[in-house]
């Protein structure tokens, strides 16, 4: 578990996977923390990719909590380097809500499941047909 802010390593799916580092980042709203890939797109900033996550407590005793993660890659034109320009993002918002009453070992099952059901390469997980744009049939 991250305590304090450590940098996050995630690997793409290169045919040799290359491994990304994203730092801690400035705090855009309270009760969040964002992580930044400054190689991203040459480090140019506007192509730099985020990740962040908010937690949410309950406003009522039975509430629930709300847990936020969000990912984006930007893609840029990179021709004139001196003007780099956005064309688009790929951007990934998952949220978790979790009742009061889940236990940490239910909550830790429920994003284990939702991080194997995005798993690539497989015959049993969604991941390809989430990059192919296909419903399975």
């Amino acid at each position: 578990m991250i305590t304090n802010m450590s940098n996050l390593s995630l690997i793409d799916a290169a045919s040799t996977p290359v491994t990304h580092a994203f730092t801690p980042a400035s705090r855009v709203a309270e009760n969040t923390a964002r992580w930044v890939d400054r190689e991203h797109n040459s480090g140019v900033p506007i192509g730099f990719s985020t990740i962040s996550m908010s937690v949410k407590e309950p406003t009522t005793p039975d509430g629930v909590y709300r847990v936020k993660v969000t990912f984006s890659e930007p893609k840029l034109d990179l021709i004139m380097p001196t003007a780099p320009r956005l064309l688009a993002n790929a951007r990934f918002t998952g949220e978790f809500i979790f009742p009061g009453v889940f236990s940490d070992q239910e909550r830790k099952d429920v994003v284990k499941k939702v991080a194997h059901l995005l798993t690539i390469g497989t015959a049993t997980q969604l991941g390809d047909n989430i990059y192919t744009l296909s419903l399975p049939y």
